[in-house]
């Protein structure tokens, strides 16, 4: 059975993007962290036998990845990739000349996470996608999260797990400290 990796940057007090009227700049505090954690990121990545995405992140990140080079991208093009919706009016999705690479997983989540679960005996993971995430949270689908800290107070911005409805126990698996930037990744096993 898979297990779905949440992955996700976010500041110290919880956002995961920018402030309120630039909610598309995370970079503005992020890059830095980014930037000193890449190496493992990208080892992260290349362990993934899927990655999973919310219909927002699949709308940005398909307009990026197919048309970069390099080890990222390569894992970013490459691996299959699933996105989930609720919205039964998309049709279909599309991945540069990877289309081959990804599918659409509209309707039910927790029928099309089983599924998906059933289906890939690795690692899951799930970037960004914040609403996919509270919802996999909420169900109990998510194994797993890695989140990388900031050392940074933004005041503003969406929160990452905003709409959490119970409470998660979690078992702290690994921390790396990234000394450049003075970021922490923490990664945690979801109690069930």
């Amino acid at each position: 059975m898979g297990k779905i990796i949440v992955s996700v940057h976010s500041t110290l007090d919880g956002f995961f993007t920018g402030p309120h009227g630039d909610e598309n700049n995370m970079m503005s505090w992020a890059m830095p962290g980014i930037t000193d954690s890449m190496n493992d990121l990208l080892a992260m990545a290349q362990q993934a036998e899927a990655i999973l995405m919310g219909r927002v992140t699949y709308e940005g990140l398909s307009q990026v990845w197919p048309f970069q080079e390099g080890d990222f991208a390569d894992v970013m093009n490459n691996t299959p990739k699933y996105v989930a919706t609720r919205n039964m009016n998309m049709r279909e999705v599309h991945w540069g000349n990877y289309s081959s690479t990804i599918s659409l997983l509209a309707g039910d989540l927790s029928q099309n996470i089983a599924k998906l679960k059933d289906q890939i005996q690795g690692d899951i993971m799930v970037t960004s996608s914040a609403g996919l995430v509270q919802s996999l949270m909420n169900e109990g689908w998510a194994d797993e999260i890695s989140i990388v800290i900031h050392p940074v107070i933004l005041g503003s911005g969406q929160r990452y797990l905003d709409n959490i409805t119970a409470k998660n126990d979690l078992k702290l698996l690994n921390t790396q400290l990234y000394e450049n930037s003075g970021a922490m990744r923490m990664d945690y096993e979801v109690m069930k």
